[in-house]
């Protein structure tokens, strides 16, 4: 996936800000800290394998799938949301929404979330195969 096509649906979607990768990293600790917080008790790590949403695919924790995911998320409120994609070669971003973004065709990992953590949407590139995209909200986490 080009920056291009990344920054394209974003533009559509409202008012963008970068995020410093110190911040970057901060808030995806956090991330980690509300929908990874079943595997770091069962395993000691933060992340299952190689991308952040494993720990929906590997039963970590709840979260709807394919299209119920993408229902949850398009009854979500569009707002301050930050949008963070594993990769490190495109920019995270503090969006102002008056849409929210899709990224079902990037087909890349790219997570979707408001500040208070409240639901958070993955998508995946292996959505063609029936992993993901991944809706959570954090009450599902406090309720594990």
């Amino acid at each position: 996936m080009s920056t291009s096509d990344y920054l394209s649906v974003l533009s559509r979607c409202g008012t963008m800000a970068e995020v410093s990768r110190r911040e970057r990293w901060r808030l995806m600790q956090e991330w980690r800290s509300v929908y990874a917080s079943s595997l770091h008790a069962a395993t000691g790590k933060w992340k299952h394998g190689q991308f952040e949403w494993h720990v929906f695919s590997f039963k970590y924790a709840h979260a709807l799938s394919g299209t119920k995911a993408q229902h949850a998320y398009s009854l979500e409120q569009p707002g301050e949301v930050l949008v963070i994609p594993e990769s490190e070669a495109l920019p995270a971003l503090r969006l102002e929404a008056h849409l929210l973004p899709d990224f079902i065709s990037l087909r890349n990992e790219i997570h979707v979330f408001p500040p208070d953590l409240s639901w958070t949407m993955s998508f995946t590139h292996e959505m063609s195969i029936g992993l993901g995209p991944y809706f959570s909200r954090r009450e599902w986490m406090d309720a594990r």
